[in-house]
């Protein structure tokens, strides 16, 4: 007798049949549950190379630095740089809430600069915004105290952020499952070249624009200069230490490429040019290989063709006994008949 099945499946299917569509969506709903479930959850942050993301900080940036106080008379115009940006993603691929260790080294963190400034926010991956995070280290100014150049609390991304020597910014956010006690969470790094390494006050106090370079203009009460703030792209530079790390052919990885594709060209025109001339080149017994063929292949043959040969042998050893064996027979003879003769 058969079971009876579920009660509940049997209602289903027939209160509700299921279509290859409905199977489909039944599946994909699974799958996004699986994500959830695992912290893999679709991330919506923006990618560090995104143009209005790169818009909205960098003006942020320039927007806090030309409304100091009290004002300042040489903070220079910042500008996108995205060798700054790819450290600041392959540090945040990391997802632990540390400076940077390779920021002092050379061309460790920029093919360029090095001695790089950082500042870091961390926090849930739906409160991310580029404005909250930069918005919340100039907060930090109320901690400081620019006539004594000291800190009540901690202050350096501020300092960072106002540092007048800095022109370049490159940031990125990551998700991360897990920073602390932090879930699902969004970790935002700013890269900064020049950075603030030296122990002194972060700009000088003053009448606007009063100590930009001969060069230079005012730009929202800023120093900016054409040459400097133009974007270098940087195209085969990434971070040594990134892991994963990119895969980029340089121009020699490109020559080496071509190069061998030129000598495998030039490899098979060579021997088609070349077998007409020995046609049966390929007939020899030192050269004939097949190429599913392996040595022990090769060693197996080898040893059928010796027991072959040894059966062969042992066939010819019976015949060879009994010519022998005639030989003998008609020596016998002969000799009686000589014997006869004697006596007769």
């Amino acid at each position: 007798m058969e079971a009876p099945g579920p009660f509940f499946w049997r209602w289903c299917t027939r209160a509700l049949p299921l279509t290859l569509g409905d199977i489909l969506k039944l599946w994909l709903w699974e799958l996004w549950l699986l994500l959830l479930g695992s912290g893999l959850n679709a991330s919506f942050l923006p990618h560090e190379e995104d143009v209005d993301f790169i818009n909205e900080y960098v003006d942020l940036h320039n927007e806090l630095r030309g409304n100091v106080y009290p004002r300042g008379s040489g903070l220079r115009f910042m500008t996108w740089d995205v060798a700054l940006s790819r450290t600041a993603r392959a540090w945040g691929k990391k997802c632990v809430y540390e400076r940077n260790t390779h920021l002092e080294d050379v061309q460790m963190a920029h093919p360029k600069f090095y001695g790089i400034g950082e500042n870091m926010w961390l926090g849930p991956e739906n409160e991310f915004t580029a404005s909250i995070a930069i918005r919340s280290w100039f907060e930090e100014r109320k901690m400081y105290n620019f006539q004594n150049d000291s800190c009540s609390k901690n202050c350096s991304h501020y300092i960072q952020l106002v540092w007048d020597r800095s022109y370049k910014v490159g940031c990125a956010v990551t998700p991360c499952s897990r920073i602390g006690r932090v879930r699902h969470a969004a970790l935002f790094i700013c890269n900064y070249a020049p950075g603030a390494t030296q122990a002194r006050r972060p700009y000088k106090a003053g009448k606007i624009c009063t100590l930009c370079g001969s060069k230079d203009r005012c730009t929202d009460f800023l120093c900016s200069n054409a040459d400097r703030d133009q974007a270098i792209y940087y195209p085969f530079w990434y971070p040594k230490w990134e892991v994963p790390r990119p895969i980029v052919c340089d121009p020699l990885c490109t020559f080496i490429l071509l190069l061998r594709i030129i000598c495998f060209i030039l490899c098979v025109v060579i021997v088609l040019l070349v077998q007409p001339f020995f046609p049966n080149i390929l007939l020899e017994q030192q050269m004939t290989f097949t190429p599913g063929e392996s040595i022990i292949e090769k060693e197996k043959q080898v040893k059928i063709k010796e027991m072959k040969e040894k059966e062969i042998i042992k066939k010819k050893e019976p015949a060879k006994e009994e010519d022998e064996e005639e030989e003998d027979e008609e020596e016998g003879e002969k000799e009686e008949e000589e014997e006869e003769e004697d006596e007769s």
